[in-house]
């Protein structure tokens, strides 16, 4: 069995010796190469699969095939052994020659570019039989760098873009510079823009308003990597000119038709979008938004009939949005009038003659009742009705009745929309006649023949010929032009002795309530705006002087269906998506349009630029790979059997930035009892601090880190910390991508405590010629032993006279009429591995020492006047001064003592 060790250096660091598995992670052996008479076996030992080379004649089980081929050359066996569990087995004395063993040729396929590998064979006999190899060493080759990242977009303006990468793998090889290449702007091929060794670049002289793509390569001594992905930048622009008003397309009863035009004076390469807000005139509500996108059109739906409302739109760029455009007023249409009340007898049902009354409709459509129709149907027929009256007021007397009969009355009104639909049935029958109504009135007494009385009679009875209602009409044919247009006609009935002057036709989709929707001369009529897939029915019935004439046959047709109908929202689901996705995906949702009879298959979102991305019949879609902060617009349309509907509105919708990776910390001011730290780059505080924010913790004694400080600042003075004491801490940095990752354990120490600063030494004169200088005493900090240094300071400079741990020093020899300044300070001394250190406290005030010589009066008679004596001059009397701090006391003591006697005597002289 062979065992092969490798030796991995990278980077000057030896990594092996290590046991090298004869197996890829992958699960795959790698390719042995055998002699005629051995075979390979594959064991397990302890989790770790191994191969042994065995002779052909001794038993084992094979549990992975391997290949097997000759090799030119071998070596001689000393003792043939197998791995059984976890022991070598020797095998036993075999009776014939045993073949020469293999070669076992290691074929290590997970070696690192640029790297520098050592190898050794170790043979194995036993357990004190070891042979090493000597030690083969060799260098994998480098090669060209792996793609970097798309460039990112760190500050633009009209003229200029600011952009910025990081570096990429590179592969053995210390990356030397970089190729950054653009369109130009003109969408064309890509040139040269920068190439050098920064991460950074500021292109300039740009076009305002203009889209630019950029590509990044890295290069190594090896060559040029691949270029990363395309990314798109627009330089900023102008603020949009003010639109015009919006103008009335269509007005319907609960819907507003708009159409505007773009701004006059715009960039060409300006991407305007439009926001339209409307306000119900008289509502006091403000103005709502209503249409957001790029169409130059917009139907306003849900709105209330016959009411006025106020429209304005804003223009938008990337820029922002214009000044609003000037207000109008548009009004939606009415509707139908309602049904009118059931009508009523006004007065007392008469054989021949009855009064009818009905009260108009509570809901008049929005505009007024131009006349009232009031149908009559005798012995129950309800099929068939006859208008008997038509006009403005609201009675009508119905003569011509027949005694002892049925009627059934109803009454429709008319507005300039149309027509109402009937009221409630009022049930009337007429009182029956008694035989002798029948006979004709006497003739006042008069004698007449039986002739003459029949004559007579007979003369009344008469009637002249009267022109009776159409026949009824024939069943409509209906011929459909397409899915939504039909055409309806029909031919002349029986006229009945009046010429017919008008034709009623009634449609709907229901056979039991059909309304009237023509009325005229023509023999047909066209239908628009109609329903795919949908069955309708029809009927009509012919009007002339003497009434109204039956209903003919329903006619019935159903349109065809075709292509679906316009998605009619689509919108961005903004929880839907992960933090960690948001900088590359969006969620969007829509409604199901009509499908217009064909069921739908599936729907076409477009995004991006222009790209298409098909889907099932579903209603929501998580768009993915996306370019991170970066504004797409997107819209989608339906798919059926017939075909593509239209294209839905566009929506606007914006992907969120990466997460930014967080700033390297520093400690700029070490305390010993806080830490000013400090982090990122100052020049971008001013541009980023409304964007960015931070999150710095600290390791606290249970190993966890908590937050200590969030906000956008730069610097931050961790207080209340213990003196030489290690602290660890973390900073993340937010923004609107979400929290990007925490850095590494930065660790700072917090310095020793320093002495207490010490009050001014004292000045006690001892002799002529000496002056002791004394301070206080401090207490040892933690342990740690005190020492005092004192400070002379002369006209000629400072001079450390004393250092040591006592509290007094002896100072001789002084100089007359000079001045002498004393200070002094304490140092902690402690103990570290590069020796004793000092720790050094403020100096204290200074305290002033000015000796000078006595100067007596003249002598009374001498000559020497003036002068002293020899004895005299030896005698020298010091003079202590206070010092600064004390006189500046003084001073401030005799100042408030003075503004205290004013204000008593000004006081005094006000209130007397």
């Amino acid at each position: 069995m062979f065992k092969v060790i490798k030796e991995f250096i990278n980077n000057n660091c030896l990594l092996g010796p290590a046991d090298v598995p004869l197996m890829s992670p992958s699960g795959t052996l790698p390719p042995i190469y055998l002699p005629p008479g051995y075979m390979s076996q594959v064991v397990d030992e302890n989790g770790i699969r191994k191969i042994i080379i065995v002779p052909q004649t001794i038993d084992y089980h094979t549990t992975m095939p391997a290949p097997i081929q000759k090799v030119p050359h071998f070596i001689t066996p000393s003792s043939p052994m197998y791995l059984q569990g976890s022991q070598f087995m020797y095998p036993s004395p075999m009776p014939q020659e045993l073949p020469p063993p293999a070669t076992d040729i290691y074929h290590e396929q997970q070696a690192y570019d640029n790297c520098h590998y050592i190898f050794r064979i170790t043979t194995i006999r036993g357990s004190a039989h070891k042979t090493v190899s000597e030690v083969v060493s060799f260098t994998t080759p480098g090669c060209k760098p792996d793609p970097p990242p798309a460039p990112k977009l760190i500050n633009r303006s009209k003229s200029s873009l600011n952009l910025q990468w990081k570096g990429s793998n590179d592969n053995g090889s210390k990356i030397n510079g970089f190729l950054l290449e653009w369109d130009e702007g003109k969408g064309e091929d890509f040139k040269s823009c920068y190439m050098g060794t920064m991460k950074q670049y500021k292109i300039l002289k740009l076009n305002a308003s203009t889209k630019y793509s950029f590509r990044l390569a890295a290069k190594n001594n090896f060559g040029l990597s691949d270029f990363s992905e395309i990314a798109v930048f627009h330089t900023s622009g102008t603020m949009p000119p003010t639109p015009l008003p919006p103008k009335l397309k269509e007005a319907g009863i609960c819907t507003l038709s708009l159409e505007w035009c773009a701004p006059s004076n715009t960039t060409p390469n300006d991407s305007l979008t439009y926001v339209l807000e409307m306000e119900e005139a008289g509502s006091e509500l403000g103005f709502k938004p209503k249409y957001n996108g790029e169409d130059l059109s917009c139907t306003v739906r849900n709105l209330q009939r016959s009411t006025t409302y106020k429209f304005r739109i804003f223009a938008y760029t990337l820029e922002g949005r214009s000044n609003p455009s000037g207000e109008v007023k548009y009004t939606t249409c009415p509707d139908k009038p309602g049904s009118p009340k059931k009508p009523y007898i006004k007065g007392k049902i008469y054989a021949h003659k009855v009064k009818i009354g009905w009260e108009p409709p509570q809901d008049n459509g929005g505009t007024y009742i131009s006349s009232y129709s009031l149908e009559v149907s005798e012995n129950s027929d309800v099929n068939s009705w006859n208008i008997i009256y038509n006009g403005t007021t609201k009675e009508f007397l119905y003569d011509h009745l027949k005694p002892g009969t049925t009627y059934k009355l109803r009454v429709f009104c008319t507005s300039p929309i149309g027509q109402s639909q009937p009221s409630d049935i009022l049930t009337i029958e007429t009182p029956t006649l008694s035989p002798a109504s029948c006979h004709p009135p006497p003739l006042n007494g008069e004698a007449i023949t039986r002739d003459t009385n029949i004559k007579s009679h007979s003369k009344k009875c008469e009637t002249a010929p009267v022109p009776s209602p159409p026949s009824q009409c024939g069943t409509p044919v209906v011929t459909c032009k397409g899915p939504t247009c039909v055409v309806v006609s029909w031919e002349i009935p029986v006229c009945n002795g009046a010429e017919i002057t008008d034709y009623r036709l009634e449609w709907g989709q229901a056979e039991e309530s059909m309304h009237l929707i023509y009325t005229g001369s023509c023999l047909s009529y066209e239908l628009k705006g109609l329903i795919p897939a949908t069955t309708y029915f029809c009927r009509v019935q012919a009007v002339n002087v003497a009434g109204v004439g039956l209903f003919g046959g329903t006619g019935r047709v159903t349109t065809p269906a075709t292509v679906p109908a316009v998605v009619p929202m689509l919108y961005e689901v903004e929880n839907k998506v992960p933090a960690k996705l948001a900088s590359s995906c969006i969620a969007i949702k829509w409604e199901e349009p009509d499908c217009r009879g064909s069921p739908i298959t599936g729907y076409n979102i477009e995004y991006g630029d222009r790209k298409i991305l098909t889907v099932q019949r579903v209603t929501e879609c998580l768009l993915k790979n996306l370019q991170p902060d970066t504004t797409y617009k997107i819209r989608i349309q339906a798919i059926n059997h017939y075909g593509l509907s239209p294209f839905s509105q566009l929506i606007r919708t914006k992907t969120k930035p990466l997460p930014l990776d967080p700033p390297h910390l520093d400690c700029v001011v070490y305390g010993h009892q806080s830490l000013k730290l400090k982090w990122g780059n100052s020049s971008s505080k001013g541009l980023l601090s409304n964007l960015i924010s931070y999150n710095l913790l600290i390791e606290d004694r249970s190993g966890r880190f908590s937050i200590i400080y969030h906000g956008p600042c730069q610097t931050h003075k961790v207080n209340r910390l213990s003196e030489y004491t290690q602290y660890k801490f973390k900073i993340q940095t937010c923004s609107e991508a979400d929290e990007g990752p925490l850095s590494g354990i930065y660790t700072f120490t917090t310095a020793k405590t320093p002495p207490a600063t010490l009050k001014a030494p004292k000045l006690q004169h001892v002799n002529s010629n000496t002056c002791e200088v004394k301070w206080e005493s401090l207490e040892p900090i933690k342990g740690d032993p005190i020492v005092y240094n004192l400070q002379l300071i002369t006209d000629k400079g400072t001079d450390l006279i004393y250092k040591g741990p006592n509290t007094s020093f002896s100072f001789s020899k002084f100089v007359t009429n000079s001045h002498y300044r004393f200070k002094v300070c304490a140092g902690r001394q402690y103990q570290t591995s590069a020796g004793i250190q000092e720790l050094w406290g403020p100096y204290s005030p200074s305290t002033l020492f000015s000796p000078h010589k006595q100067h007596p009066g003249p002598g009374k008679g001498g000559g020497r006047k003036g002068r002293n004596s020899p004895s005299e001059e030896k005698k020298v009397k010091p003079r202590i001064e206070i010092s600064d701090d004390t006189f500046i006391l003084f001073l401030v003591m005799g100042f408030a003592l003075v503004a205290i006697l004013c204000a008593v005597v000004i006081q005094y002289f006000i209130i007397n």
